[in-house]
């Protein structure tokens, strides 16, 4: 039997130990708080994966955006109704906050047992990407809704330009988008008044053409329109590709 009993936990905690290590570590258990606070992290791990599906963003969610977006006026409206303009951030500061304390003991079980430390580095991956999808969809909804929020058709599939100043944000979004050439991604650009390109956000389209991306704390003040040029894979500072979709306010 293993002489140090706290070095039982990794594989206490994926029954990989004998009958009489088992018992020995039971009988350790409860007057150890570090042992149970570690032991109760690798679980949240293994229970993280089981449950991996359940955080994927809901079908329904996305439908719910893209109707939205369809209803979202066309032109913008003469009087919007005025409101601060940081209710975005408040609303993803408080999602933050609700989520954030959960992380520590996740990411210090998994980085202090080695048989685990890959398994916890997946379930990380896996449940960060869609909360940050199912948070990207969210944050949409609100840009689509918002009184002065107005939807232009972008020349990519059947895709929308979605802006707010009053939200001081840009969503570009759709379906059946073609997938740029190999090693080059889409980039959208905030054209100015002097005509110049201010690099947005890249994106790539999903297997099925769908894409939703976004820009943030962007003011509306002497933008005249928006483009999307390919760049290589990272984007540019400038635009080097050819404009695939062009946007005029």
């Amino acid at each position: 039997m293993n002489d140090n009993v706290h070095g039982l936990l990794g594989a206490y905690a994926v029954d990989a130990v004998t009958d009489a290590e088992r018992a020995a570590f039971d009988a350790h258990l409860p007057g150890c708080e570090d042992c149970a606070a570690e032991l109760a992290g690798l679980r949240d791990v293994a229970a993280a994966l089981a449950d991996a599906e359940a955080f994927a963003p809901p079908a329904a969610l996305r439908a719910r955006v893209l109707e939205e977006v369809s209803r979202t006026a066309q032109l913008p409206p003469d009087d919007a109704e005025a409101a601060p303009a940081d209710d975005l951030a408040a609303a993803r500061e408080a999602r933050h906050a609700r989520s954030g304390h959960r992380w520590p003991r996740f990411v210090l079980a998994a980085a202090s047992v080695a048989v685990l430390a890959g398994v916890g580095a997946f379930a990380g991956v896996v449940l960060t990407e869609r909360n940050a999808e199912l948070a990207m969809e969210q944050d949409v909804m609100m840009v689509a809704s918002a009184p002065d929020a107005h939807s232009m058709d972008l020349d990519l599939g059947t895709s929308h330009l979605v802006v707010s100043d009053r939200m001081a944000s840009v969503v570009a979004m759709g379906e059946d988008c073609p997938k740029p050439h190999d090693g080059m991604e889409y980039q959208l650009w905030v054209v100015m008044e002097d005509g110049s390109k201010h690099a947005g956000p890249t994106f790539m389209p999903e297997s099925d053409g769908s894409f939703m991306t976004m820009l943030d704390d962007q003011s509306m003040d002497g933008v005249t329109g928006f483009v999307v040029t390919e760049e290589p894979m990272g984007g540019s500072d400038e635009p080097t590709g050819d404009m695939v979709a062009v946007v005029e306010l």
